[in-house]
């Protein structure tokens, strides 16, 4: 039960790590956008453990599948694959859906749904690698060290891109 906690705890960390270097940083423009679909800046920084919240739910969904799926150690590219499929079909399904009832350009829609296929394909390769390596603490270590590289990246890029506008 511990490593399986340890597996969601360092999925989740890291995919608050991808969010925030695409969407802090290198997305950052898209979310200045002038669109009346988008709640004010202040608003939105506000909402931000709301939407960290929501990347818990849905890694403990990704887990709880994962979990099912695979009873023993499945082989690395297997894992990788159920990433893919499974960020392909939530990431369709949520552009899908919010295309339907959502006024945002298209482009918007399908970059943070891209983004949210990367994030999703980074939590299963994260589980896999928790769940079935033999040195526990060193996946620790290097999800710690992932997380606060995105960070730093995102930070270095949000300075580069405010300072080149």
């Amino acid at each position: 039960m511990k490593r399986k906690i340890i597996a969601i705890i360092m999925a989740w960390l890291l995919f608050i790590g991808v969010d925030f270097l695409f969407h802090a940083s290198i997305l950052e423009s898209f979310w200045k956008e002038d669109l009346a679909a988008l709640k004010s800046l202040e608003d939105l920084a506000l909402l931000i453990p709301a939407g960290y919240f929501s990347f818990l739910l849905l890694t403990i969904l990704i887990f709880f599948v994962y979990d099912k799926i695979f009873k023993s150690k499945p082989k690395f590219k297997d894992s990788v694959s159920f990433g893919i499929v499974f960020g392909l079909l939530f990431s369709l399904s949520n552009l899908l859906g919010l295309y339907s009832y959502i006024s945002l350009p298209i482009k918007n829609l399908i970059l943070f749904n891209l983004v949210y296929f990367i994030e999703i394909v980074v939590v299963v390769i994260t589980i896999h690698h928790a769940l079935f390596s033999e040195k526990r603490k060193k996946v620790v270590w290097m999800g710690i060290l992932y997380f606060l590289l995105l960070v730093v990246l995102g930070i270095v890029i949000q300075n580069i891109m405010n300072n080149i506008i």
